[in-house]
Order: C-alpha cells, then sequence, then structure tokens
C-alpha cells in the first residue's frame, strides 16, 4: 500500500520505519525542513534501535519518500496516518493545535483531489476528540461526508521508546475504533500477518483503551515505588518482596511496571494523567488515587534529590539523563528535573548518557531541555571515565555493569542505585540501593 505520514516523531518515524519493512510505500510529511532531509537521505531524525537500518533499506529500495508540502502526500495514498504530537497544555489539558492543523490540510486537499484515502489518527486523544473534533473538522474542510465519502478510524499506538520496533512487529493487541462499521478495513489488513488480537470497537472505546493502558502503567510504577519505599523503611529488600509479588501472574497480571526503581517520565505517562485528571474535573467525576499518582511520582523525585544532596557533595555524575535507556527523550524526564535541582543546590554536575547528542535534539524535546538545562552540553561528559572523581554518582540507567560501580566504589565515590545493577553487593560500603 501508499501510506502517507503527517508527523514524522517517534511514532511517525518509527511506524513508517516498520511498514517499510513490510514492503509498503512511504510518504513522510512534517514542517520541520531537517527530519524531511534526514528522511530524504535514509536517515532517521530520532535515536530508536533498528529504526536507522529500517529506513536506510526503504530508501535503497525506493519506497522512502519525505515532503514538507502536504500537496504532494496525499495524491494515490491508500491511507493518511495522522502521528503528531498532543502535548499538555498550560491548564493540563491536551493540546490539539498540530492535530487541528494536519486534519485542516487534509481535509483542504480532499476537497480538490478524486483520493479517497482512509484518515487512520494515531495521535493520543481524549475520549470524544475523534467525534468531537476531528471528524467535523475533516467534512467542513472537504466538503466530504465521513461514513458515505470517507471514512475514519482512530488506531493508538503501543510503542514503548527503547524497543518501539520490536512492540510494533509483535504488538499485545491491535486496536481500530471505528467511526462507522467495516471502516477499518484497510487498516486491519495491513496486520493480516501479525500474530496479535485484533479489537475494533467505536472511536471513543478505542480512545479511552489507549488512557487505560498509560494510566495503568503510571499507577504500576508509582505502586511499584510506593511499596518499595515502605519496605525500605522496615530495612527490608524490596526487590525480594517485588520478585514474589510478580511471581504472580494470574492475579497480578505482569511484572511490566512493577519494578521498584525510578519515577516515570517521558512524553505519555505525565501527559496523559494530567489531560484525563482535567477530563474528570470538567465533568465533576472524582478519581482520588489518580489525582495523588503525580503528587507521589513528583515526591519520588524530590527524595531522591534530598538523598543525593544528604551526603552534601560537592559533586555528582548521572548515569542517565533520558527518561529511559536507548533514546535520547527527555521530555518530562525525572532526571533531568534531578539535574536542575542539584544545579540550583551549587553542586557540580556531570552527566553520561550516549544516546544523548545535543546537536541531533528536535522539536519540544529539545524545547524542554534547553528551558530546564540551558548549557545541556557543558554537562555532558563523552565517556564513563569522565565520572570519575564524583562525590556522589547516581545510576539511572542500566547502562553501567557491577565492576564498574565496584571501581568506583573503590575510589571512595558514593553510589546511588536507582535500577538495581545486577552482581552488586548491596552491603557495600559507599553503596545505596534506591528501594533496597
Amino acid at each position: 500500500m501508499k501510506i502517507t505520514i503527517f508527523g514524522m516523531g517517534y511514532v511517525g518515524v518509527v511506524s513508517g520505519a516498520c511498514l517499510l519493512h513490510d514492503n509498503h510505500d512511504i510518504i513522510g510529511v512534517d514542517p520541520v525542513e531537517a527530519k524531511v532531509a534526514d528522511l530524504a537521505q535514509g536517515r532517521s531524525p530520532i535515536q530508536e534501535p533498528q529504526v536507522a537500518e529500517l529506513l536506510a533499506a526503504g530508501r535503497r529500495a525506493g519506497r522512502l519518500t519525505a515532503t514538507t508540502n502536504p500537496a504532494d502526500g496525499l495524491p494515490g495514498s491508500d491511507m493518511v496516518w495522522v502521528c503528531v504530537g498532543t502535548p499538555s497544555d498550560p491548564d493540563s489539558g491536551i493540546n490539539l493545535n498540530a492535530v487541528e492543523t494536519v486534519v485542516g490540510q487534509i481535509g483542504r486537499l480532499l476537497r480538490t483531489s478524486p483520493d479517497r484515502p482512509l484518515i487512520v489518527l494515531r495521535s493520543t486523544s481524549l475520549p470524544g476528540t475523534t467525534a468531537e473534533r476531528v471528524i467535523p473538522l475533516l467534512e467542513k474542510e472537504s466538503g466530504l461526508t465521513v461514513g458515505d465519502d470517507i471514512h475514519v478510524v482512530f488506531h493508538p499506538e503501543f510503542l514503548r521508546e527503547g524497543c518501539a520496533v520490536g512492540d510494533f512487529f509483535e504488538p499485545p493487541k491491535i486496536v481500530v475504533g471505528e467511526a462507522t462499521p467495516g471502516a477499518g478495513d484497510t487498516l486491519v489488513k495491513v496486520y493480516e500477518s501479525y500474530e496479535a488480537p485484533v479489537f475494533r470497537l467505536g472511536l471513543g472505546e478505542a480512545e479511552m483503551v489507549k488512557y487505560c493502558d498509560n494510566l495503568f502503567h503510571a499507577l504500576k510504577i508509582t505502586f511499584a515505588n510506593e511499596a518499595g519505599a515502605l519496605a525500605k523503611a522496615a530495612e527490608l529488600d524490596a526487590r525480594q518482596v517485588a520478585a514474589v509479588f510478580c511471581a504472580d501472574t494470574k492475579l497480578n497480571i505482569s511484572p511490566r511496571y512493577l519494578r521498584p526503581g525510578s519515577p516515570f517520565g517521558g512524553s505519555c505517562l505525565t501527559k496523559d494523567l494530567r489531560a484525563i485528571l482535567r477530563q474528570a474535573s470538567l465533568k465533576s467525576v472524582r478519581v482520588p488515587m489518580l489525582e495523588r499518582v503525580l503528587e507521589s511520582n513528583d515526591r519520588q523525585i524530590t527524595t531522591l534529590v534530598q538523598r543525593i544532596c544528604a551526603h552534601q557533595p560537592r559533586s555528582v555524575g548521572l548515569v542517565g539523563l533520558a527518561f529511559k535507556p536507548e533514546t535520547d527523550d527527555m521530555r518530562e524526564s525525572p532526571y533531568v528535573k534531578v539535574a536542575k535541582a542539584l544545579i540550583g543546590e551549587g553542586i557540580e554536575l556531570r552527566i553520561y548518557d550516549p544516546t544523548v547528542e545535543p546537536q541531533r535534539l528536535i522539536g519540544s524535546n529539545r524545547k524542554q531541555v534547553q528551558a530546564a538545562l540551558r548549557h545541556l552540553e557543558d554537562l555532558l561528559v563523552g565517556s564513563i571515565e569522565g565520572l570519575s572523581g564524583m562525590d556522589v554518582i547516581v545510576v539511572n540507567h542500566r547502562t553501567v555493569d557491577a565492576d564498574q560501580v565496584d571501581r568506583w566504589l573503590a575510589a571512595g565515590s558514593i553510589v546511588l542505585d536507582t535500577v538495581g545493577i545486577e552482581g552488586v553487593d548491596r552491603h557495600a560500603s559507599g553503596y545505596e540501593g534506591l528501594y533496597w
């Protein structure tokens, strides 16, 4: 099929790369010239394992093109995927500016085009958005009627940064929200060879599924950390407790996100939790537990900063700045907040994160980290040796091993481990596990 993707950020680029691997023709549309220039050469504008190779192969096969002009992307397309961001507004609602801009562009192009591609919305949106905002706008700008002249579906993504390619090819589920029954037939054909359950729902139900997933992921991480704090207070090893708790896959569902450790962050969990809480407030629905999740997560960050500062360090080294390994995404990263707090305390800071390259950061990722850490390039070190001699070293990513931790301890550094590096003696002098 010929598939046009509007918005070549993480979701758009990963989706495009994987669809290229499945022998589809992809046109990437994005207003950022730097992204389009990368894609036109088969290069990836994001840092994500396997994506660069898939894009390069698609470019060599002549199936990948990119443009900043929406009019060049629509002709002959079987589907148009909308993958633009829906960030938080200052009032915590979601910002639909990018979605409405793209949908308006598509509608105006359809008004004078004989093409009738399936419109696939992947951008995370609150329940009711597609039916109440997207479809009316599309019909207004195109002069077409959804359900008769053209079809619209909501197709949420379940891609975790750092392992998004694997998640695309082996999804936990495939969800298609349809404005009218059968609207998603063309989309479902894309996944004919995939071994995953397919759920065809109404638009609102499909939108809510995405929020349920992210709300539960945020809840699981917070639950694990609060349980870890209780275990630590009782002088127990929370990892051992969690191992038994997570062994119950019948009632406790899954061990994913249920290991005590770092606070959650990234572009999805925090944003989606804020948005759903605002919607609950507008509808006068009380959700006391969810209302406290962000507060609890912020408390985890504050507690981490306090534990670091309790050692009265003159210098601190951070292993990892992005919200998780194998990605350069620092949006809502708890470690960016930690770094900012430490700088505010007058502490010398060095950061090792091999995936973060300041010159390659783009979009809201770049804006958010620059707002928090104005001179990021001066804080980063090019190798792990750059953290030698720091008074305290905080391990946020599993990019170091027990031998490296032992070398730091032997040199007199205090090591605060937030991830549980395997093989480390948790009773070693100078070593601190976050909750163990």
